[in-house]
């Protein structure tokens, strides 16, 4: 007699996307986080919409020696690994961000409205609020990155599922009290 398997089988997609849920669910909880995912959504916008903007990043980032990352959006409907991907972009072309945003600032060719749109850009981009902001996703998204994609391989069991997901809580736990 042949023992059918496939009722024991879980799949753990399941599992993944409820993480995505909750993940949303959070973001909604917090207020500060709105600001912030708008602001890298216009960080987005600024440089997808314009291929002549980002190719002077792309040039920014080649005068430092910075790789030039492609910016995205971040905490859309997208997995958590997107949005990791999207914060890790920003964190890694920061200088060059910021340099952008200081030449944009004190172009001449620029009308005064463009120029000072910039510089409120720098201005937020370097603020420490955001600076601290920033890296704290990075840390988070970059643990929560790791979780969806263990729970997407197929070869996750429940159990295993179980560990990855408390030990990615004690990791962000561990945020709260060290920084």
């Amino acid at each position: 007699m042949r023992y059918d398997y496939n009722c024991l089988l879980v799949l753990l997609h399941c599992l993944n996307h409820r993480l995505e849920l909750a993940v949303h669910d959070s973001i909604k909880d917090i207020g500060a986080l709105n600001h912030f995912k708008s602001f890298i959504d216009s960080l987005y916008v600024l440089y997808n919409a314009s291929p002549k903007n980002q190719n002077e990043l792309r040039n920014v980032c080649n005068e430092l020696d910075i790789l030039f990352l492609k910016l995205g959006r971040v905490l859309d409907v997208r997995w958590v690994a997107s949005s990791w991907r999207a914060i890790n972009a920003v964190w890694k072309t920061f200088p060059a961000l910021c340099d952008h945003f200081c030449n944009a600032a004190n172009d001449s060719t620029k009308d005064s409205k463009t120029r000072n749109k910039y510089l409120g850009l720098k201005k937020r981009l370097a603020s420490p609020e955001f600076v601290s902001d920033l890296g704290l996703m990075c840390d988070c998204l970059q643990e929560l990155s790791i979780l969806s994609n263990q729970l997407q391989e197929r070869t996750t069991t429940l159990i295993q599922g179980q560990k990855h997901i408390k030990r990615t809580i004690r990791i962000i736990e561990s945020f709260k009290v060290t920084p």
